[in-house]
């Protein structure tokens, strides 16, 4: 399966309005991500700024590629931090932030990060459907979720640190 998320992130690393800015494969340091979370931004610059503090700050796309299934979700735009000396900022992903295509802002992206995975066999899903309810009395290890009512993203994306 890593090997071909692997092969699905470079592919997406091609496309023309986009450029991977960060694939995390190593379940953020810790722990058990049922996921790998791509981070995309603009190829041409446009979203990165370094700012005054030294952080460069990038504006972009999240994917979450399900390690456990054929499925994908796209996460509402936001930014990632890192700075010189290794100190960074970034956010997991949250049921919260599954947002369907076309995504304000990010058509051109969104179209062409939905033909990557459809060319992979990998179904994009939003989150009308992540937000239903998973099987009664089922228990996740997530730090991500709010059990102990769970849902379909909690099945599909969680982690545990």
């Amino acid at each position: 399966m890593e090997g071909y998320l692997r092969q699905v992130v470079a592919d997406l690393n091609r496309v023309p309005g986009l450029v991977v800015e960060h694939a995390e494969f190593g379940h953020y340091g810790s722990g058990y991500a049922s996921f790998v979370d791509v981070f995309l931004t603009r190829r041409d610059g446009s979203a990165r700024r370094v700012d005054p503090d030294g952080y460069t700050t990038v504006g972009g796309l999240s994917v979450a590629l399900c390690r456990l299934a054929p499925i994908a979700c796209i996460l509402s735009p936001r930014e990632r931090s890192h700075h010189p000396d290794g100190r960074g900022r970034l956010s997991l992903p949250y049921l919260d932030t599954v947002i369907e295509v076309p995504i304000p802002g990010w058509e051109e992206g969104g179209d062409q990060i939905s033909q990557v995975l459809s060319r992979h066999g990998i179904t994009l899903v939003g989150p009308r459907l992540l937000r239903r309810p998973a099987l009664p009395h089922l228990k996740i290890d997530t730090n991500l979720g709010d059990g102990p009512h769970y849902s379909i993203f909690d099945v599909w994306f969680h982690w545990m640190d």
